[in-house]
């Protein structure tokens, strides 16, 4: 596997124009999609994009999306195009060899879960194997899948460790009734992660398998912080040689709370921008970040792949128009008669009810209740029932929106088309933050990206004579 390092000025270069890409094309990511018609996104798509996207059928939109082509476009849009596969380092995979799950770990498991624990134990262990590591820590390992199977098909001592103390017991319990040969070699532990963990973590590691001179530590998507806590730990744990990394939702990243009145559309991270490079790009840009790197941008970078509409039919996009939106209707109305949506359910409109507009509507008023912000309901002459007038208000709404189906399907594949560069955004921080602290690193495709969109492992390991910081 190639480790390499960029020069520090190509590295400048590339954040500055993936800050200018994202800076220009805030429209299409940076609000929520229910908010599509209120703050007016449909409208800012350019005309000529528009004239082009709209001729195409769905297959040639799917095409359009998935491999970024077209017959004839005009230059913004083929500019807008080569910028994103520029700041998109980030490689495809579809992996050749179809790698089984053994039969007693199939139980419980989708196709996608199957798909996930059999490729990225296999990169473990052609990773370790050659530093000769045979103890791992797997950071947030959920019911202890990845775990049992690096015991059961390679022979490694595994700790698992996860936050949550319900995860931890029903880990050990399905130890117990499946997997009992692997109690003196699989352990699980419970342990809230922070900056701060080595000593709990070493102590555990201790108590669990003796002194261990070389560890492997992974994590198959580690959720928010906590990919960044791990990163941090391994680097000052000097126990730690390896680091194989699958992260997740990074909008769940926490937001600085040091600042004093934030206004509501500015956000800063704890953890993002990680790398001192990120850090003096945005300083040399002039740009403010703080409004356009928030979460609708972090969300956009975890969102599918482009990959996932190769072979979306007609009726799909239909009914994911229909979807988008008939909630963006009903966030329009709710902003221009001043209410506010409160959920009496934990689940929002169902999609089977989205066959028509009445029963989506129908369903709505059922699962949400709506506020109005003065806490005043207007007064309605005779029998009238005020529930009839919003839902008559809500579909004549509809009725100016309808023929709109087209353009939330083109404005949602031009989202898709800047997912996988603002993940690559994320990942090339994370890698060069890594760097810096002296260790080689690299990131690596290990899925298909299409049954597990996020399919990139960072991969770490230390240099036998380097320094880390």
């Amino acid at each position: 596997m190639m480790f390499c390092h960029q020069s520090k000025e190509l590295l400048n270069k590339y954040f500055l124009d993936a800050l200018c890409l994202f800076h220009e094309t805030q429209w299409i990511y940076n609000h929520p999609v229910t908010e599509i018609l209120v703050k007016g996104s449909l409208d800012a798509i350019p005309k000529e994009w528009l004239d082009v996207l709209q001729s195409l059928s769905s297959e040639e939109l799917n095409n359009f999306v998935v491999n970024k082509t077209l017959p004839v476009w005009p230059k913004t849009l083929q500019n807008f195009i080569e910028k994103c596969k520029y700041i998109n380092k980030l490689l495809d995979i579809n992996p050749s060899i179809r790698l089984e799950v053994p039969q007693q770990f199939i139980k419980g498991l989708n196709p996608k879960k199957q798909h996930e624990i059999m490729h990225l134990a296999q990169l473990i262990h052609t990773q370790c194997k050659t530093q000769k590591i045979d103890v791992i820590v797997d950071f947030g390992s959920g019911l202890g899948y990845v775990c049992q199977l690096l015991y059961y098909l390679y022979g490694y001592k595994v700790l698992g460790l996860d936050g949550n103390e319900t995860n931890v017991n029903i880990a050990r319990n399905r130890q117990k009734k499946m997997y009992p040969t692997s109690v003196n070699h699989v352990k699980y532990a419970f342990c809230k992660l922070s900056y701060h963990s080595i000593e709990i973590i070493e102590s555990l590691v201790f108590s669990e398998f003796g002194n261990i001179d070389n560890l492997c530590f992974i994590g198959l998507h580690a959720c928010g912080d906590l990919s960044v806590y791990v990163s941090k730990i391994f680097c000052d744990m000097k126990n730690a040689q390896l680091l194989i990394l699958i992260s997740c939702c990074y909008h769940k990243l926490s937001i600085s709370k040091n600042e004093k009145e934030i206004p509501n559309n500015i956000q800063y991270f704890d953890n993002f921008p990680m790398s001192q490079c990120l850090q003096e790009a945005i300083a040399n840009s002039n740009l403010d970040t703080s409004t356009f790197l928030r979460q609708p941008f972090l969300r956009l970078a975890c969102q599918e792949p482009a990959e996932r509409w190769i072979n979306m039919s007609q009726d799909s996009h239909d009914t994911h128009a229909f979807h988008v939106l008939a909630r963006a209707v009903l966030e329009l109305y709710v902003k221009q008669n001043k209410f506010y949506l409160k959920k009496r359910v934990r689940k929002a409109t169902r999609r089977s009810q989205c066959s028509s507009i009445e029963n989506y509507v129908k369903d709505t008023l059922l699962r949400y209740t709506l506020k109005p912000i003065n806490e005043v309901i207007p007064q309605t002459e005779g029998k009238i029932n005020y529930h009839e007038i919003i839902q008559n208000d809500m579909i004549e709404l509809w009725k100016h929106h309808c023929q709109r189906s087209k353009e939330v399907e083109i404005y949602t594949g031009l989202q898709l088309i800047l997912q996988a560069p603002a993940e690559s955004i994320v990942l090339q921080d994370r890698l060069c933050w890594l760097q810096e602290q002296g260790l080689e690193a690299t990131i690596f495709p290990v899925m298909n990206k299409i049954l597990s969109p996020r399919s990139n492992a960072i991969i770490a390991q230390k240099l036998k004579k380097s320094i880390i910081k």
